[in-house]
């Protein structure tokens, strides 16, 4: 699917005015090959500006895009200063927390690794993948976020087929895990940026569950890893 470059939008804004069916119209124009547009969600979000989410899907395919309206204009991002916050980063994790809500509820508990499980702490989800730089920096401190937090871990790696399978071979060892230290061990052996994963130890079979469930999340919002959200925000 062709992907709308925002930027593109802001040379335009004059163009048109903000109403649905031309925000439709418009990323219709900037589109092709059969892409479905629609506006799903608006809302005001500070005076007059509002939130506007327009899904682009084709086939089985489908992503949100997030733009910002004010009378004529539409604006990529609007940020507080005061609150030193983007609007856009918000906006972005409480949609993907609606897409992402309905599949983990329906999730499968052997695609979860959970670390931790004391009741009185709260609970993130987090997205990850072993190849991903910043997944290692988020495991390398892995002890330090459960003394605050119980952790579910799901793998949806963005990176290529030896990602896959030492997602699988992660999965299938966590299994027997009978501890949180167990399977931080496994997470850090198939993290390492060193490990070669021998291809011959992995299936087809379990390399395409693998895609299938990165397939997934990414379907639902999980566009980045280490992606991570409050477990407490998917309702």
């Amino acid at each position: 699917m062709k992907k709308v470059v925002l930027a593109s939008i802001i040379a335009a804004t004059s163009l048109i005015a903000a109403s649905d069916k031309q925000i439709e119209d418009f990323y219709s124009e900037m589109v092709n090959g059969g892409i479905k547009v629609k506006v799903t969600d608006r809302h005001k979000i500070a005076g007059d500006i509002e939130a506007v989410v327009v899904n682009l899907s084709k086939d089985d395919n489908s992503q949100d895009e997030i733009v910002f309206t004010k009378g004529d204009y539409i604006f990529p991002d609007v940020i507080d200063l005061k609150e030193q916050k983007s609007f856009l980063s918000e906006m972005k994790k409480d949609v993907a927390a609606k897409g992402i809500s309905k599949i983990y509820k329906e999730e499968d508990k052997s695609n979860i690794i959970t670390l931790g499980s004391d009741s009185k702490k709260p609970t993130i989800i987090m997205f990850s993948d072993p190849e991903c730089p910043y997944c290692r920096a988020e495991l390398a401190k892995i002890e330090t976020t459960l003394k605050d937090n119980n952790v579910e871990l799901i793998l949806t790696p963005v990176h290529d087929l030896s990602s896959l399978q030492k997602s699988a071979l992660i999965y299938k060892e966590a299994k027997s895990a009978k501890s949180d230290s167990d399977k931080v061990k496994i997470l850090r052996k198939y993290f390492a940026e060193d490990y070669n994963v021998d291809e011959k130890s992995v299936s087809k079979e379990a390399s395409d569950k693998i895609d299938d469930l990165r397939k997934k999340y990414i379907s639902a919002g999980v566009r980045s890893v280490p992606f991570i959200i409050n477990k407490s925000d998917l309702k």
